[in-house]
């Protein structure tokens, strides 16, 4: 079996606890009021590992005793805390955590073989790992099968430990870069876009070819607005809209 599954058959599991809510009569309270008066009073009811056995005990009774266990080194103080953290999640109506690995769901076993191990108040894969010979003798045909395989996924859980964690860093790495590269692509295609329509709304001054004066007076009548355009071109603004053509093509000319 290995020493990792001798370590799990010699380690410990917290017993099963379920919770619940009766009403006691407060006989005090009864006799000064002549008629019935309850109370509330919060129960665990305790399933040592791997029995069917049920031990009952009122709540504040339990966590003094339990207190006192963890003092003299009887239970470690993890287990403390776990009874005390499922206590209160039960108090606020919510689901009691578990211990370990929850048995319902574990691909590695049936539906059936699932249920199977939670009635007997097998909640986990590492109660299922631990599990002493009345255990087994309780599970019947197959149990010893079972164990091997709760140790074995167990073992390998631990074995793949470091390699998860590396390959989870790598993984985060790797999504750093990505949003690096997606952040650079984008601003890249932001400025290709900028320069684009920089390109598109650029003024494009007008080329106009410049005639000489000359041929211009060749050629009669003198054609004005071929006068203006040459004169605007080459000296950046219009002529006076009084100067005679004539003027113009010498101005030009010169």
């Amino acid at each position: 079996m290995g020493a990792v599954g001798e370590m799990l058959d010699r380690k410990e599991r917290p017993a099963y606890v379920r919770f619940e809510r009766i009403a006691v009569e407060d006989k005090a309270a009864s006799l000064a009021a002549g008629h019935y008066v309850g109370r509330d009073v919060d129960i665990a009811n305790i399933t040592p590992p791997y029995s069917k056995d049920v031990f009952k005990i009122k709540v504040p009774q339990w966590f003094a005793q339990l207190e006192q266990d963890m003092q003299n080194d009887r239970i470690p103080a993890e287990w403390v805390k776990s009874y005390k953290e499922s206590y209160n999640a039960w108090r606020n109506g919510q689901e009691m955590p578990l211990s370990g690995t929850p048995v319902r769901a574990w691909g590695v076993i049936s539906p059936a073989q699932q249920e199977t191990l939670i009635q007997m108040n097998i909640l986990t894969v590492e109660d299922l790992a631990a599990i002493n010979d009345e255990g087994l003798k309780r599970i019947g045909m197959g149990s010893l099968d079972l164990k091997n395989k709760a140790i074995a996924w167990l073992s390998q859980l631990n074995d793949k430990g470091p390699l998860t964690q590396e390959i989870a860093s790598v993984k985060a790495d790797n999504a750093v870069k990505s949003g690096q590269i997606e952040t650079l692509t984008r601003q890249v295609a932001e400025l290709t876009s900028l320069v684009r329509q920089a390109t598109d709304n650029k003024v494009v001054p007008l080329q106009v070819e410049i005639i000489p004066a000359s041929a211009i007076l060749d050629d009669e009548p003198l054609d004005r607005e071929a006068l203006v355009t040459q004169y605007t071109a080459k000296f950046g603004k219009p002529p006076h809209h009084m100067k005679k053509l004539e003027t113009i093509a010498k101005e030009l000319e010169a």
